[in-house]
């Protein structure tokens, strides 16, 4: 009776580690995937942070900015300077000036209101790219001949 009873108490005691450790198993795959949402989540935003940070650089470019008396305008850009800008990165030598700088991204500035220009600033996109997340910033276009502002976005598109 008493070996009977102790063959009763050993394979509780295996059913309860068995269940333990089904536990155990089912918690750490929910917890990795948890982690992998969170790790996309994160590049994401550094993709995000990435193109902000290239919005910024291109705003402070002299070969883009509106300048008026020596006093540089924020988020503003020179159309015609653009449209300069547009040619020279359009080279294999002016793409490879920028390239430091700007990586794998393309940078273009679409004209909103009134409907008009595009000008692809920087197009140098990745040969096998998984993902390319668009961020739009707003910004004022400034044709320096007929002194009128416009309204414009500045579209980076960071390939990854």
């Amino acid at each position: 009776m008493r070996n009977r009873r102790s063959q009763i108490k050993m394979g509780e005691t295996i059913a309860i580690m068995f269940v333990f450790f089904i536990i155990l198993i089912v918690g750490a795959v929910f917890y990795m995937n948890l982690q992998r949402t969170s790790v996309r989540q994160e590049i994401a935003e550094a993709y995000e942070l990435r193109a902000v940070e290239l919005a910024q650089t291109i705003s402070f470019l002299p070969e883009a900015q509106c300048t008026e008396s020596n006093v540089v305008r924020a988020s503003c850009f020179d159309i015609y300077k653009l449209i300069g800008l547009s040619k020279v990165t359009a080279t294999p030598k002016g793409l490879n000036v920028y390239q430091n700088d700007f990586g794998t991204t393309t940078i273009k500035l679409i004209q909103i209101y009134p409907e008009g220009g595009e000008w692809v600033l920087y197009d140098n996109p990745k040969a096998d790219f998984t993902s390319a997340p668009v961020t739009h910033i707003p910004i004022s276009l400034y044709n320096t001949t007929s002194d009128i502002y416009y309204f414009g976005v500045l579209e980076v598109t960071t390939y990854s």
